[in-house]
């Protein structure tokens, strides 16, 4: 039985079409992961919006909790300070966040020595991984990483962290800059017309006429080409211009109104940042009513707290054994805004015995004193637990019945 193709119609094929078609040809082995070149941050609105928030991510520590209590850890610490031999560990988390915000997705690789120890993380550009479903494996999902001499490793999902901010299957990030398609095409139309305009000395055109003679296509080209040398440019702005009596030239006026709108619109700059829900006030399009405490734990909560989450969700993913075990950004910078709250709020966690003696001196910058001592909790003697408090309460009333009977049975007696 032949298959038949009505070719009077055609029907042009989504991107996710054409994977699923290219995914089933013999010999296929999965397709490239997204990236985007650096030309999507010539934008300056895009710089600004991924420089925010790499930056502020980067600038925070990871912590290991057990039941949710800090504990020293050789992860966290190469996350925070030194990764590996090239960058820092700020520099790590400004590059993954940078990558998955532009991207969709970013990876690092988690090497590990002969025992299994995490040594090292390094990040994997995206034009290095290949990502597939190893049919020797059941399908399982594995990543191929070709180096710069063109070598390819395939690296297991145990060995990599895959950054996903915005994802719909799971396994595949999606960039934010899909959805600011259009938006990003208007904003650089609109500049380039008012970069024109003041590089034409905001002569935005003309009408060269000549009085006598029919010109040839080439001609008008030649003439075209000439006045523009001749007169365009900021070098020629407010000179004197001379032609004869054979030319007339008539300037075209524009409505300056239509400069005026393109050059105060922030719309795509209210787009760009609520599309990475970054608030208008981080943007620098107005004033928040809120105060500065206010404006930053909305920040954290509404915006920032969601990419933390992506980034220690992977890595309790990958590397932690059990529930209660957990990688954590210390987020405490945004939720205090200056030395007196900061203080007055240590000394009231101190007060209330919620942390040790060290653990306020080196919230306040100050150098830790001895461990027997500062490690230890205060508390104030006029706490107790309720199960306490009932039992005292329960003896005092005992003591009270038995000391009226005596003295009942004492005056009785008299």
């Amino acid at each position: 039985m032949g298959t038949f193709f009505n070719r009077t119609e055609s029907r042009s094929l989504s991107q996710d079409d054409a994977d699923a078609l290219i995914s089933m040809l013999p010999g296929y082995s999965g397709m490239p992961t997204n990236f985007v070149g650096a030309k999507a941050i010539e934008n300056s609105d895009v710089f600004t919006v991924l420089n925010l928030l790499a930056s502020d991510v980067a600038s925070l520590d990871i912590n290991f909790t057990k039941n949710s209590v800090n504990k020293p850890n050789n992860i966290a610490d190469l996350f925070n300070v030194k990764p590996n031999s090239l960058y820092s560990g700020g520099t790590l988390k400004f590059i993954i966040t940078a990558n998955a915000l532009l991207n969709g997705e970013s990876f690092c690789e988690i090497v590990k020595n002969k025992n299994g120890k995490v040594v090292a993380f390094y990040h994997l550009r995206n034009s290095q991984v290949v990502i597939k479903k190893d049919a020797d494996t059941n399908y399982q999902l594995v990543y191929d990483v070709t180096d710069d001499k063109g070598n390819t490793r395939r690296l297991s999902p145990s060995y990599v962290f895959h950054f996903k901010f915005f994802t719909l299957d799971g396994l595949r990030g999606i960039s934010p800059l899909k959805a600011l398609k259009y938006d990003l095409s208007m904003q650089k139309d609109s500049k380039r017309f008012l970069a024109n305009f003041f590089k034409n000395d905001t002569q935005t055109g003309g009408i060269l006429k000549m009085k006598h003679g029919k010109l040839s296509k080439e001609a008008r080209d030649k003439v075209k080409k000439e006045w523009q040398e001749s007169n365009a440019g900021v070098e020629n702005a407010h000179k004197v211009l001379v032609i004869d009596e054979t030319f007339d030239y008539d300037p075209i006026e524009v409505d300056t109104e239509v400069l005026k709108l393109i050059n105060a619109s922030t719309f795509s700059t209210e787009t760009i940042g609520k599309t990475y829900r970054v608030p208008r006030h981080k943007l620098g399009l107005e004033t928040s009513n809120m105060s500065l405490a206010q404006a930053n734990l909305d920040y954290l909560t509404s915006t920032l707290n969601s990419y933390l989450k992506v980034i220690t969700n992977e890595m309790n993913y990958k590397l932690t054994g059990d529930r209660s075990s957990e990688y954590v950004f210390d987020t405490s910078p945004f939720k205090t805004t200056d030395v007196e709250t900061h203080t007055k709020l240590t000394l009231e966690k101190f007060d209330a015995g919620i942390i040790s003696l060290n653990e306020a001196r080196r919230k306040m910058g100050d150098a830790p004193v001895s461990e027997a001592f500062g490690n230890k909790h205060l508390v104030s003697l006029n706490y107790t637990t309720l199960d306490q408090l009932e039992e005292y309460q329960m003896a005092k009333a005992k003591g009270g019945d038995t000391g009226g009977q005596n003295g009942n049975e004492g005056a009785s007696d008299k």
